[in-house]
């Protein structure tokens, strides 16, 4: 199904996701605390997003490498030997066969080649200000993926189709960080806290670090887990440092000589590291390390389209009856800068005359507009220019 029939709203793709008029609620009580159960009135309320369809045009016709696309078992890893050809691309007709024998198909990371999945993606990025990435589960009836585990990062997992019976258990740690993976061979599920079936429409959210697995019933099932990666006061405060180290030589000095051979000397390092810590709230630049990770979480998702050519190449034809648009789920800043404004999308970047500012604010929206109509301060010609300049930059698209 095309990207044009999604319905994800920008403004708050999670409360979306789980049904509600809005998230407030969730996000102040129960994200990053406790599991939530989103049962759907709608059961095809997903169907935009994808189908074995279009997984199995990805697994017959894009040449995917492992792991791109991995077979599981509950028993672990299915060998890649047994569906890979000798150069390292999957087997189609392997994979297809080994899931008829009960093993789960996983597709990773399918965001980066089905835009849908990267507008879902993006739009809870923006929403989150937080890393998101989407794996594909397709497994057989009667068929278990994985045995019970924790994820070290909060996932959402969407029923696209069929169902699959959930529980949750104890005795998960708290707060696992990335390293913190669970091991079968050293971690035991605790006792089952609560069991029900997630059906077409669906959504359970689980927070890092509870336990939980999940079991096909009579049909096969399809879902999404979407990724939501933490990003911890640990980690912002490593940044914070890193970028502090850049502008201050005095951190990069070495440590005292002989400091580790005597008690004395850890004594005079702890006195000297205190003084220093003491400098931080003072010296850290949150401003710039905040804009880099903005940034950055700009940067992870990248459109995935197939009419950038035709887009560059049909610009001398822009007429005013057509219709632009601004591309969907991609991200945009504007800075005044005297006499001229700029449009920053990732890493890149352009300046205007600062006439065209009603007119960036208008496109940037993300409604349809008459390229002729649009409310601002230009003429058609300069309106022109500027409409060209952001379709050759692949931000906004033409509808003729």
């Amino acid at each position: 199904m095309p990207p044009s029939a999604l319905t994800i709203p920008m403004r708050d793709p999670i409360a979306w996701l789980l049904g509600r008029p809005d998230s407030t609620d969730f996000l102040a009580n129960q994200f990053r605390r406790a599991w939530v159960l989103a049962r759907a009135t709608d059961r095809h309320r997903f169907a935009p997003l994808l189908d074995v369809a279009v997984l199995d045009d990805i697994l017959g016709r894009f040449g995917v490498q492992h792991p791109a696309i991995k077979l599981v078992r509950s028993d672990g890893a299915v060998p890649v030997a047994e569906y890979l050809w000798r150069d390292g691309m999957v087997d189609p007709a392997r994979v297809a066969h080994a899931f008829s024998q009960g093993a789960t198909v996983v597709f990773g990371a399918l965001h980066d080649r089905h835009e849908p999945l990267r507008q879902l993606c993006a739009a809870v990025t923006a929403q989150l200000s937080a890393r998101t990435q989407t794996n594909i589960y397709l497994t057989p009836p009667h068929a278990q993926g994985f045995k019970p585990h924790w994820d070290t990062h909060d996932v959402f997992v969407l029923q696209l189709s069929g169902t699959k019976r959930w529980r949750i258990y104890g005795g998960g740690p708290e707060l696992p960080l990335p390293d913190q993976k669970f091991d079968p061979a050293r971690h035991t599920a605790g006792p089952v806290e609560d069991e029900f079936t997630l059906a077409a429409g669906d959504v359970l959210y689980i927070p890092r670090g509870i336990m939980h697995a999940a079991t096909t019933t009579d049909e096969q099932s399809l879902h999404i887990t979407l990724g939501v990666l933490s990003y911890t006061w640990a980690d912002l405060l490593v940044d914070c440092v890193n970028e502090l180290v850049e502008r201050e030589a005095t951190w990069r000095e070495s440590l005292p000589v002989g400091y580790a051979a005597h008690e004395e000397g850890g004594a005079r390092l702890h006195e000297a590291l205190t003084a220093k810590l003491a400098t931080l709230p003072g010296a850290v630049d949150l401003g710039a390390v905040v804009a880099a990770r903005r940034h950055a979480l700009e940067s992870q998702l990248r459109p995935r389209a197939g009419d950038y050519l035709q887009q560059v190449m049909a610009i001398p034809a822009l007429r005013p009856d057509d219709v632009v648009q601004w591309r969907v789920a991609v991200p945009s800043q504007v800075e005044r800068r005297g006499e001229r404004v700029a449009v920053l999308s990732g890493a890149r970047e352009v300046e205007l005359p600062a006439a065209a500012a009603a007119t960036l604010d208008q496109v940037r929206s993300g409604e349809a507009l008459v390229a002729g109509a649009i409310p601002d301060e230009l003429d058609w010609e300069s309106r022109r220019v500027v409409l060209a300049a952001l379709i050759r930059e692949g931000w906004l698209v033409r509808h003729p």
